[in-house]
């Protein structure tokens, strides 16, 4: 087969220049598939309550709190505590004294509504506080902004086209295919090298397949949606296209705008107020959902408090589909706890196979200097 040559020169240009960011990627993933248990371990001061049972605070009264203990404090996004013993995640921005606006993150007990701490969203330090945050960015963008995101998902890319070169590698025969899953040579032998590595890679080829095309989606969303797009129509968040209008002069409080959705709070994955639109998104739980995200918008008037309209991730064409489940897949959380354990295997494999590729080319190279 004259294309096999060019396949395996791929392979190994692939693996020589991009095997050590892949693993990176790999160890770094395997990481933040664990990213809130990660952080309660290594800040249970921001993260974990200090009161587990009793009546929750109202909503209000966590943002006043936040509002109060960081001065210019604005949230946009409020995550709320569904486990006992876990504090309100909520995001925004400060504007200082000086006029200049930081992103942060602020944590607020559910019970007490007393402010737990807060940490600057992005900053570069080596605290407990920021460790997690360093790996989660480590992932998605290599510290480096916008031209990481371009390269990782470059990496993505390549990594999802050596999905497919790789296969005829596998494979030079069909007869005797099952072979290529089992591992024989001697201990130490370049042939058992090569076979764990042929074969480590086999068995998760459809999981680490499925992290290379999300890696390229979410590294690349709107090029992405452009591609599908042109096979089945795409539909936005609502809030996306809504006339700007700014906020009322008396809007109604989160806890209102929640009580105009429903009347169990449990059900509510997350509020973001949209000032600017004059709605708050509310987030709500839905039997559609792919993950544990609730992915149900219902867009509140924060003049009225009615709800004008509601839109499902899910949406209504296989596009809509093909993109709520994206996110859902990468991270694990599809499968709820056993899917993060796939995808922590399939990281450690993939680490496993960018090593184990290197120590391919370092021996084969060897042995043919000595010829």
């Amino acid at each position: 087969m004259r294309a096999r040559p060019a396949f395996r020169f791929w392979h190994r240009w692939f693996g020589i220049l991009g095997g050590a960011w892949l693993v990176l990627l790999a160890i770094t993933g395997c990481a933040i598939a664990w990213y809130n248990e990660l952080d309660g371990l290594l800040n249970p001061d921001l993260r974990r309550a200090q009161v587990v049972a009793g009546p929750v605070a109202p909503i209000d009264a966590v943002v006043a709190s936040a509002k109060q203990a960081l001065p210019g404090f604005e949230p946009g996004n409020i995550l709320i505590a569904h486990k006992p013993g876990w504090t309100h995640w909520l995001l925004g921005r400060q504007t200082l004294a000086d006029g200049s606006v930081r992103p942060v993150q602020v944590f607020v007990d559910p019970v007490t509504a007393e402010f737990a701490g807060w940490r600057e969203s992005g900053a570069i330090s080596l605290h407990r506080h920021y460790l997690p945050d360093i790996i989660y960015s480590l992932h998605t963008d290599l510290l480096l902004g916008e031209v990481g995101i371009v390269f990782v998902g470059l990496i993505s890319l390549a990594w999802l086209i050596d999905h497919f070169l790789a296969l005829p590698l596998a494979f030079p025969r069909l007869r005797g295919a099952l072979a290529a899953f089992r591992v024989a040579g001697g201990p130490g032998s370049l042939r058992r090298l090569w076979d764990r590595h042929r074969a480590s890679g086999l068995w998760l080829w459809p999981v680490t397949g499925m992290l290379a095309l999300t890696g390229v989606t979410l590294s690349f969303p709107m090029e992405s949606r452009a591609v599908v797009g042109t096979v089945s129509p795409i539909n936005e968040r609502l809030h996306y296209d809504m006339e700007e209008r700014g906020p009322p002069a008396n809007p109604i409080g989160v806890d209102a705008a929640i009580a105009s959705v429903t009347s169990d709070r449990s059900t509510v994955h997350s509020v973001r107020p949209h000032p600017e639109v004059g709605y708050y998104a509310v987030r709500t739980f839905d039997p559609r959902d792919v993950d544990d995200q609730g992915r149900l918008w219902n867009y509140v008037d924060m003049e009225t408090g009615a709800i004008a309209a509601q839109r499902h991730d899910a949406g209504e064409s296989a596009g809509d589909t093909f993109f709520v489940w994206q996110y859902a897949l990468h991270s694990g959380h599809a499968l709820g706890f056993w899917g993060r354990v796939l995808v922590t295997i399939a990281g450690l494999v993939t680490a496993y196979l960018g090593i184990s590729g290197y120590r391919l080319w370092w021996r084969r190279r060897r042995r043919t200097r000595r010829i």
